[in-house]
């Protein structure tokens, strides 16, 4: 799906994208395979024109990179969630 979206973006299925890995990563086991696995044009600049007016998905994607990164997961507002 994210393969198809860098070919053909849409910024509302980047979104809906974006925020279902987004809530995955905020469970420890999904957390770690998403580590392996998540697409490499998350972690780059394939999206940022798409998402140069889109502060809200900008965002999420940045969280999602940030839980990805480090050992304490955070909600989309910063706030520390329970380990699971």
């Amino acid at each position: 799906m994210v393969l198809q979206l860098s070919k053909e973006p849409s910024a509302r299925l980047l979104k809906h994208v974006v925020r279902c890995y987004l809530r995955l990563s905020d469970n420890s086991r999904a957390r770690e395979a998403l580590r392996q696995c998540l697409p490499d044009q998350l972690k780059d600049t394939t999206f940022a024109q798409v998402l140069k007016d889109d502060s809200t998905t900008k965002r999420w994607l940045a969280q999602l990179v940030k839980n990805l990164q480090e050992g304490q997961v955070t909600d989309p507002r910063g706030i520390p969630l329970p380990t699971q």
